[in-house]
């Protein structure tokens, strides 16, 4: 088994890693575990009101949230409601808790933050050096720091509501890996308020000020050589070396993971028991039928996803398929090989994938539409291989035919090549050849026509 694969299969036996959550030392359960009966005790202490108004501290109040902030009061009042058809949502999301011994409601507190020596005077953080660097949950509480945008501070304050609603039946005991336990809160705490929606794709910049996942993880492989590639590889982003979050790249990663295993159609089915993890014990009975070929497809086409996020990705689009048709080029007599490349689709297989190192040959020609007409505008934009200057995307013109030489055993960042008319590449060994017409991902909807790709062995490297 490739090495790479053998990092791969460790997600599914990997130690459990501290983030911001804390891990007692009680071992684990056994992989059978039930569901349990009754949630964990509420192990909130009561409020000394005198106490947090001496200190400059309001508290807000719904059924499933009080707030506890010295914010200014408009950027405080509507958060316990928001909260409360939050809960709504991750009952339908992630299934219903358990009953407490009480009987009572499902209820957190939650302390937002401007001045955190207010709170230390009212005695509501933890005794000793208690981190916060934004946001930090332990069992029915959680204590975040005041965001600059609206956005993010609604969006940080439903992250911190996911751990404790999923924490809440077994505590810190035995929990899921910490990608996944990150990447869900951050999936479900993606949210637009009109109409009010959570675990959605942000389809622009504005109005979601302060997340920035997409552009963590598009700035990262463009910057980053291929020999530091650590962390952007699946097999990193499973077991990284880090025990904590300490960047927001880590967090990016693990959003786009867990918004790929949900959203992907041919990753939706074999990992659908995911939305019901509530322990590692569940986490890998969900997962130990997944098989090492689906772990090394899936390790490809994350390569591929690091290049095709955008704001409003085109779900039905734009995502790479997960097990197309391969030949293997040193089988192909003569070896030459014709590919069509659709303009209204992300990265397309070109079918061939490489055992040994070749210089390759590439002659494109046709026409596609890019930009069709829209609104007000009713000029068609069409574009040859070599692309239109119109417009960029990703810093290169739209229609351009690229490809992406993406490497069967990762241990580097994927090439993406600008290859227009024509092109010579060298193709390292055991690597597969994806093309597209460039463009940005969510606007390839009415996008038509396409061009044919000639692939020849030109002189060997």
């Amino acid at each position: 088994m490739p090495s790479y694969l053998r990092h791969l299969l460790l997600w599914v036996g990997c130690v459990c890693l501290l983030s911001d959550t804390e891990v007692s030392g009680q071992g684990r359960q056994a992989a059978t575990a039930a569901v349990p009966d009754q949630r964990l005790p509420d192990d909130r202490p009561p409020l000394d009101l005198q106490r947090l108004q001496a200190s400059g501290l309001t508290v807000y109040r719904s059924r499933h949230l009080i707030l506890v902030s010295d914010a200014p009061a408009e950027q405080c009042r509507g958060l316990p409601e928001l909260a409360d058809q939050f809960f709504r949502a991750l009952q339908q999301q992630l299934g219903p808790l358990a009953t407490d011994a009480a009987g009572t409601e499902f209820q957190v507190t939650g302390y937002l933050m401007d001045a955190r020596e207010r709170f230390q005077d009212a005695g509501v953080l933890p005794d000793g050096d208690f981190v916060i660097r934004h946001g930090r949950h332990r069992g029915y509480q959680f204590w975040m720091a005041n965001q600059p945008s609206d956005y993010y501070r609604r969006h940080l304050l439903l992250h911190e509501y996911v751990h404790c609603y999923l924490m809440c039946e077994y505590g810190l005991r035995d929990i899921p890996p910490l990608w996944y336990t990150e990447g869900i809160a951050e999936v479900l705490a993606t949210h637009r308020q009109e109409p009010l929606e959570f675990g959605i794709l942000p389809d622009q910049l504005n109005g979601f000020e302060g997340w920035g996942r997409i552009t963590e993880l598009r700035k990262r492989p463009a910057e980053q050589r291929a020999e530091d590639a650590e962390g952007l590889l699946l097999s990193d982003v499973l077991n990284p070396q880090s025990r904590i979050f300490l960047s927001d790249l880590r967090y990016a990663q693990a959003w786009g993971l867990v918004w790929l295993l949900r959203n992907h159609p041919e990753l939706q089915r074999p990992f659908a028991g995911l939305s019901r993890v509530r322990s590692r014990a569940q986490f890998d009975a969900v997962t130990a039928g997944i098989t090492p070929a689906q772990l090394q497809r899936l390790a490809i086409v994350w390569q591929l996803m690091l290049d095709s996020w955008d704001e409003g990705f085109d779900v039905e689009r734009s995502f790479p398929p997960l097990s197309p048709q391969w030949q293997a080029w040193s089988e192909l007599s003569p070896a030459k090989q014709e590919v069509e490349v659709l303009a209204d689709r992300g990265w397309q297989p070109g079918g061939v994938w490489f055992s040994d190192a070749v210089r390759l040959g590439l002659t494109a020609t046709g026409r596609c539409v890019v930009q069709p007409a829209q609104g007000n505008r009713v000029r068609v934009w069409e574009s040859e291989p070599a692309g239109i200057t119109i417009d960029y995307a990703q810093g290169r013109p739209l229609g351009e035919l690229q490809v992406l030489l993406v490497q069967r055993e990762p241990h580097s960042l994927p090439q993406r090549v600008s290859v227009g008319p024509g092109s010579e590449l060298s193709v390292p060994a055991g690597s597969e050849l994806w093309l597209r017409i460039n463009d940005f991902e969510g606007q390839r909807k009415g996008n038509s026509g396409g061009y044919r790709v000639q692939l020849q062995q030109a002189d060997r490297p």
